[in-house]
């Protein structure tokens, strides 16, 4: 007949009370985890009340990740109408390093998963709502103490058709112009990146029936080009191209970017 080996009770309740510090179990926000969650989403900056904040971090979603030597790493997504936007949300990835605590990624969509095997943690794929048609779906990886995207691509939600979120733009040696081409329709565009320096001036030629775009990557100001006249760059940096087309059915292009 086997028989029970005694409960050696001393030893089950230490190990609750480290099992408490850490903050194992997935789903549960444990104090130390709300701790550092709430003041990871402070320093984002919200809307809500101490109080809302405080229920928001009790009910988040938590997964553990991994360890990275002896620390935990967990992914925490929270929701409410105050912290949150039409449809994405925060989510967070937490380093419990003893009394402290790191932010290993700070993102907003409405839903972040891991998958793959970790290395030693796993790969995120993050999926945000960008328009009614659109969605934009990144990979993350751990690279260097942070997760870092790694691809980020454009999803149509009627057909299922993808598309890179940004294209660099490769001048071929001796060349001051590059070819563009794609398919773009409202709301479908296509985002091409290129770096210069103040002063240059750029020219697009294309499609009369498109918009073209013009940003720096460091600011959200644009401004509207028109086929074949050239503008001025006030500053050196990395410059945004935006080609967008009118209509629900996308359409083929072909355009030219030229520096001066």
């Amino acid at each position: 007949m086997n028989r029970m080996r005694p409960i050696a009770w001393p030893v089950i309740i230490a190990f609750a009370f480290l099992s408490l510090l850490a903050g194992s179990a997935d789903g549960q926000t444990t104090p130390r985890i709300g701790l550092a969650l709430t003041h990871a989403l402070n320093n984002d900056g919200t809307g809500c009340s101490p109080g809302e904040l405080n229920a928001i971090v009790q009910k988040a979603d938590i997964t553990t990740l991994g360890t990275i030597g002896n620390s935990q790493v967990i992914l925490a997504g929270v929701s409410g109408s105050c912290i949150c936007g039409n449809v994405n949300c925060p989510y967070v990835v937490l380093r419990l390093d003893g009394a402290r605590s790191s932010v290993l990624l700070d993102t907003y969509g409405y839903a972040v998963a891991p998958f793959g095997k970790e290395r030693p943690l796993p790969n995120l794929r993050e999926v945000a709502h960008d328009s009614a048609l659109v969605s934009v779906t990144t990979i993350d990886a751990y690279r260097n103490g942070k997760y870092v995207a790694i691809d980020t691509q454009r999803v149509r939600g009627d057909t299922g058709e993808s598309k890179p979120d940004t294209i660099p733009i490769q001048f071929a040696p001796g060349t001051t112009s590059a070819t563009l081409h794609g398919r773009v329709s409202e709301g479908w565009y296509d985002q091409y990146t290129f770096a210069a320096a103040a002063g240059q001036r750029i020219t697009v030629t294309g499609p009369a029936a498109l918009s073209y775009s013009l940003s720096a990557e460091s600011s959200d100001k644009s401004i509207e080009l028109r086929p074949g006249l050239a503008v001025t760059l006030p500053k050196s940096g990395r410059y945004r191209l935006l080609v967008d087309g009118g209509g629900d059915t996308a359409q083929a292009y072909r355009a030219t970017i030229t520096i001066h």
